[in-house]
């Protein structure tokens, strides 16, 4: 008896597979996009369950992806308004650096958020570079730099300005590293040759003082590589880029 049973769960099963695979629509004999319109309904006559869940969840992504968006931008406006009316006040009451900074930092530990802080972190190494304090100054354009992707060559700027601020401090090796980062980014690039030649000298420059000489002696003949013919001039940094260079055959 039990044998019986399980023969016909067997061949039920078979019969099963064999229907599933069938073409049920094998004599169909209209256009193709009935059919596939067909086929698009008998589809989901079999699996609305799961089809109604899917669209559920894409619903919900999809709200909670646009409401993230309209609260960020809808607190990115809040901020900017705050921002500007503490610029207003300090610009009415002519504040000095000290009350500006310490405001500004006020603002950004407990309002600022998101994009506002790269305006914040600007403002911020600005009054600190006012004020020599060239550490504060380098740190909030390091974070500035590392925030931003685009466009590159005001990243590029960043970390420049804020390797001259590290080698005004001064800080030769945290002054190289934000070098080197302007001048990777501005390596390929052929439309600002005098911002490009001079981040190669001071990268190479503060190889040569660190002992790094192929180093140094790489960065510096990048700089002589570059094409001064156009209007930039750059009489200048190569004049100071081959005394290095004189310098370094010597040592």
């Amino acid at each position: 008896m039990d044998k019986f049973v399980k023969k016909n769960l067997i061949d039920k099963k078979r019969e099963e597979e064999l229907r599933a695979h069938q073409d049920e629509f094998a004599d169909f004999q209209g256009s193709k996009s009935e059919l596939y319109f067909l086929k698009f309904t008998h589809f989901l006559a079999r699996n609305r369950k799961r089809v109604f869940i899917g669209l559920g969840i894409a619903f919900v992504i999809l709200a909670s992806l646009i409401g993230f968006f309209e609260y960020r931008d809808y607190r990115f406006q809040k901020n900017t308004v705050l921002f500007e009316d503490i610029q207003a006040k300090h610009k009415k009451t002519n504040a000095t650096p000290d009350i500006q900074i310490a405001d500004l930092e006020s603002f950004l530990a407990n309002q600022s958020s998101g994009d506002m802080d790269l305006r914040v972190w600007k403002d911020l190494s600005r009054l600190y570079a006012e004020k020599a304090n060239w550490e504060k100054a380098a740190d909030y354009l390091e974070r500035a730099g590392k925030k931003i992707d685009t466009p590159k060559e005001m990243k590029a700027y960043y970390f420049y300005l804020a390797g001259n601020y590290r080698d005004n401090q001064p800080d030769p090796v945290k002054a190289l590293e934000n070098f080197k980062i302007a001048s990777s980014i501005l390596e390929t690039n052929s439309e600002v040759k005098s911002f490009k030649a001079w981040a190669f000298y001071h990268t190479g420059r503060l190889q040569l003082a660190s002992g790094d000489k192929p180093g140094a002696k790489l960065s510096l003949e990048k700089v002589l590589k570059i094409d001064g013919s156009d209007s930039e001039n750059l009489d200048e940094v190569k004049l100071l880029t081959t005394y290095l260079l004189l310098k370094l055959g010597k040592t």
